[in-house]
């Protein structure tokens, strides 16, 4: 598979699923978050609603009598205290005769505000606020920062990412890990020390791997430049590769994500916090699509057979690769499985200035698709477009070293690397706009790690910077608009929670018997079955929260349903048995929905309904209840398979689904 040079598993929420009289919200903890990913001091400013505090400011009337050695006592603790509703102790005085309290605990300062507000509202206070943390502005101080002109806020002629804003709100969570698949990395770069993990070699064959081996636990980068030797000794390999130098394409991939920032020295990554995952995918001119699928699992913190399971699951996966054709199920399998466990996938469109459609895994469902755009705003000449782009992020023109492309960090070998060397270099291509888009979403992920994947291309697309006028760009050929991060990242911090279906990994999963439909038990996840929410939910889980619900069999189980305005379905393509022709199906429902004909279940066989019923309390049936569907109409036949509930604005329901097969008799 040819690639483009130059071009979680789900964090668990430890919070529980709310019961059938929520809506599918998780239920907040009511003291506020344990642990805030904060920036550190001096690195970033937690503006407005989005900032924390411990502390309030409150001042007495003049005339209430109340002086230093009362407002520190017990007794008017007790009382602010029970106005509060949280409890609070005294700190010190201050000047202008206020006085300093404190919250047990950190909360956001709109809260905090809220709660000096009631404190406000007493007879003997004057006034009460939040007394809020204050950051010097982040503006990194590294020496080339000035030259990364892609970061930059949009103006006329700039049309950058705009990550200054993104990073006055914050700079990444350790809790955060980007995955970067790619020709693996040099750990010994001045600016990506201490800012990966140790990742993997998924690079299966030893001659491409180029380092000596297969696969192994070093995602290290040992050059992937291919010589006229290459190609003359091993044709079937190289035989059509052109003669290259080493591209060191992984590492300069990994410094737009992730170098070392305000380290007073070299580039400016997006991300100051959060690690990077290298996953060497690419070796000496290609990879193999297999490899790849691999590492798509393995980053996601799935299983991967005979490799040693990733302790570091990754919530953003960056595939600067590519090549021609369609997507295919090798890829789109690894992908759905990736994404329903809770990944993020940004792939570069693919550098030929051709439509997208034609080029995967950039034309796969469940990934974001990045066109490069350069200073002005307009689509980059060589890169892809189409109506399968997503966003737009710069990716710079003018070639290797010209300062319209995009710098970070590199290495001077042509062949083998140079050690340590503190070298950057301008590259540009779709390879260098998706990176772009892959910090920004782990900056959103770091400051709302709830947020499901089709939240945050939600977010991203109504939050770009439109094209400008003069752009060469549309909707219609480059995505929603232009990067902006601190819109973006914005838009991320008042985002709504949504209940999403906590999916465990599960190493050893009792598969089970599917009988003879495809998974039909769902043990394992996604494979076989195309899975769709409107509001971005998980379908297939093995986690049912204060619902009661269990799998019927195995572990895992289907999800349809559970919130307003909500509709969600799960299909496959099937050979109905023309011995068996009786559909069977085991479901359970779950439901607030008072009236008949609101929230509705469905099942399909080519669009044509042959199974349908209300949701609502009615129906409810308090256990797993076993349906039989006659399809004998379609025995022998090749048809899709669906199972779809639609659910209204008022009360909402649950459908769950689990042990479908065929049988020979009603």
């Amino acid at each position: 598979m040819k690639w483009q040079i130059a071009a979680r598993t789900l964090a668990v929420i430890g919070l529980l699923l709310g019961g059938l009289s929520t809506p599918r919200a998780l239920a907040q903890d009511p003291t506020g978050p344990k642990s805030v990913d904060q920036p550190d001091v001096g690195a970033a400013a937690r503006a407005g609603a989005t900032a924390y505090t411990d502390q309030l400011i409150i001042k007495y009337r003049a005339n209430a009598g109340i002086e230093a050695l009362q407002a520190a006592g017990a007794e008017q603790m007790q009382t602010l205290s029970a106005a509060a509703g949280v409890s609070l102790t005294y700190f010190r005085e201050m000047s202008g005769d206020a006085h300093v309290l404190k919250l047990p605990e950190a909360l956001p300062e709109a809260e905090v505000a809220a709660l000096a507000q009631k404190l406000a509202a007493l007879p003997e206070v004057e006034y009460a606020e939040a007394d809020g943390r204050n950051y010097i502005q982040a503006t990194p101080n590294d020496s080339l920062y000035t030259q990364q002109w892609h970061y930059f806020a949009p103006i006329t002629g700039t049309y950058g990412a705009n990550l200054p804003g993104a990073w006055d709100i914050i700079t990444g969570s350790v809790n955060i890990r980007i995955a970067v698949l790619d020709s693996g990395i040099l750990f010994d770069h001045p600016d990506l020390l201490d800012r990966t993990l140790p990742g993997y070699d998924f690079v299966s064959e030893p001659i491409v791997a180029n380092d000596g081996d297969g696969r192994d636990a070093n995602a290290a980068d040992p050059g992937d430049w291919v010589s006229n030797n290459d190609r003359v000794n091993h044709p079937s390999l190289f035989g059509n590769c052109p003669v290259l130098d080493s591209s060191w394409h992984g590492t300069h991939v990994a410094g737009t994500i992730g170098a070392a920032t305000n380290n007073g020295t070299g580039v400016a990554g997006i991300n100051w916090v959060s690690s990077i995952l290298p996953v060497r995918v690419l070796g000496k001119c290609f990879g193999y699509t297999s490899d790849i699928a691999d590492g798509i699992r393995w980053a996601a913190g799935l299983p991967v057979t005979g490799i040693p399971a990733n302790p570091n699951p990754a919530r953003v996966i960056n595939m600067s690769l590519g090549s021609g054709g369609a997507c295919g199920t090798t890829y789109q399998s690894a992908i759905d499985a990736a994404v329903a466990s809770g990944s993020v996938i940004v792939v570069s469109a693919g550098n030929e200035n051709q439509n997208v459609s034609g080029f995967r895994p950039a034309n796969c469902n469940n990934v974001i698709t990045v066109a490069a755009t350069d200073r002005n705003g307009s689509k980059a000449a060589y890169s892809n477009f189409g109506s399968l782009v997503k966003i737009s992020a710069p990716g710079g023109t003018g070639g290797t070293g010209s300062p319209d492309a995009v710098l970070s960090t590199l290495n001077q070998g042509t062949t083998t690397p140079v050690p340590n060397n503190a070298f950057y270099q301008f590259y540009n291509g779709t390879s260098m706009a998706a990176p772009h888009v892959a910090g920004v979403v782990s900056l959103m992920l770091s400051v709302n790690p709830s947020l499901v994947p089709a939240q945050v291309l939600s977010l991203l697309q109504s939050t770009a910077t439109p094209f400008p006028a003069s752009s060469t760009c549309s909707a219609t050929t480059c995505g929603a608009g232009l990067l902006n991060a601190a819109a973006a990242v914005q838009a991320a911090q008042g985002a709504p929670i949504l209940n999403q279906r906590v999916f465990l990994p599960i190493i050893n999963r009792d598969f089970g018997s599917s009988g003879l439909v495809p998974n039909g038990n769902f043990e394992a996840g996604a494979t076989a079955w195309t899975q769709y929410s409107r509001l971005g939910y998980l379908i297939i889980v093995n986690n049912f929260g204060l619902t009661g619900v269990t799998a019927r069999s195995g572990s895992h189980a289907a999800w349809l349903g559970g919130d307003h305005d909500e509709e969600s379905y799960l299909q496959q393509n099937i050979t109905v048995p023309a011995g068996a022709p009786y559909l069977s199906y085991w479901h359970w429902i779950r439901s607030n929905e008072t009236l008949p004909d609101y929230d509705v279940a469905y099942v399909n066989v080519n669009g044509v309904t042959v199974d349908s019923f209300s949701t609502y309390t009615v129906t409810n049936t308090g256990n797993w209840v076993k349906r039989v569907v006659d399809l004998s109409a379609y025995a022998g036949q090749t048809v899709t398979l669906q199972f779809r509930h639609i659910t209204n604005s008022s009360q909402h329901s649950s459908w769950f689904l689990d042990d479908i097969d065929f049988q020979s008799t009603p």
